[in-house]
């Protein structure tokens, strides 16, 4: 544990209850005082492409190297919990585009409260069916993180509902994913975890329907069951946790779901010591580490 992360861990824990008592009401009040405050010009990078593409009304931010033959893809879903984009920074993108030779594609999914969790899983759905026009489908990684991870992990749940009208990504990364319905032995093991989880109380699924789906119209398989969902024909997938977060207590789950669905080419990694979606916090030792291992994951190794 390094450093960095002990010194944060009081003030974080400070904040724990205060967001555990958020209203939807408040959260709503909190999404849009961010979102009227945000604007995001794309870093110019020396070396680098940066172009813009509208997917429907999803604004897509697409870094490449220049001289690139543009035939493998990485489609970032940030995080953010659905009311900001927490975007990478200059260097990571440069990082993440040098040791993959990918493209970097950023869509700017719809957030709470004008979008739902299914507005931003068809807005996926249309960009995926935008990127395989220029990649092969098994050339595209879709990486993703926190709301970007329930986000790319139920796009592949999407394309399964739609009878597989588009074939599916050549692999999925999802980082510190969760579902609004769990089983109860999750629920136990993330009340085992509230004891080193800086940010999410241990009952914090709890709050996400009564926020997210407060009149119960979200189809199930978007609101997430790992429990019950279809991951039949989904490409290697690889899912991430840190090890204090409580999210980590779906992970069996998960592993169960996989095994049930005939999946082989998985992957279910916790990392000790480490908090929620941490290779996206790379001012951190475990976010620098963190994002070689993603990198890793990416380019298939």
């Amino acid at each position: 544990m390094s450093l960095i992360y002990t010194l944060l861990k009081p003030m974080l824990r400070a904040v724990k209850p205060k967001r555990a008592a958020l209203s939807r009401e408040e959260w709503v009040r909190q999404a849009r005082k961010i979102q009227s405050r945000f604007h995001y010009e794309p870093p110019k990078i020396p070396g680098y492409d940066v172009r813009e593409e509208t997917v429907g009304d999803t604004r897509c931010v697409v870094f490449s190297k220049q001289s690139s033959k543009h035939r493998k893809a990485i489609a970032y879903y940030v995080g953010g919990g659905y009311i900001r984009y927490q975007l990478p920074n200059k260097k990571s993108i440069k990082h993440y585009i040098d040791e993959t030779g990918c493209d970097m594609w950023i869509p700017f999914y719809p957030l709470f409260p004008d979008g739902t969790m299914l507005d931003a899983v068809e807005a996926a759905y249309e960009v995926h069916r935008r990127m395989i026009r220029t990649y092969e489908p098994k050339s595209i990684r879709l990486y993703g993180l926190s709301a970007g991870a329930n986000i790319i992990v139920g796009l592949g749940k999407h394309i399964i509902q739609k009878d597989n009208e588009l074939p599916m990504p050549g692999l999925i990364v999802a980082v510190s994913g969760c579902n609004m319905y769990i089983t109860e032995d999750s629920r136990k093991r993330m009340d085992l975890l509230d004891k080193t989880d800086v940010l999410f109380p241990g009952d914090q699924m709890k709050l996400f329907k009564p926020i997210f789906d407060p009149s119960g119209t979200l189809p199930r398989y978007i609101a997430g069951c790992a429990a019950e969902d279809d991951y039949t024909g989904f490409p290697r997938t690889v899912l991430v946790y840190g090890g204090d977060e409580v999210m980590s207590g779906e992970a069996p789950e998960f592993e169960k779901a996989f095994l049930r669905c005939g999946m082989t080419d998985y992957e279910i990694h916790i990392e000790p010591n480490t908090f929620h979606a941490y290779p996206a916090f790379t001012f951190t030792p475990e976010g620098r580490r963190g994002e070689m291992q993603m990198i890793k994951y990416l380019k298939g190794e």
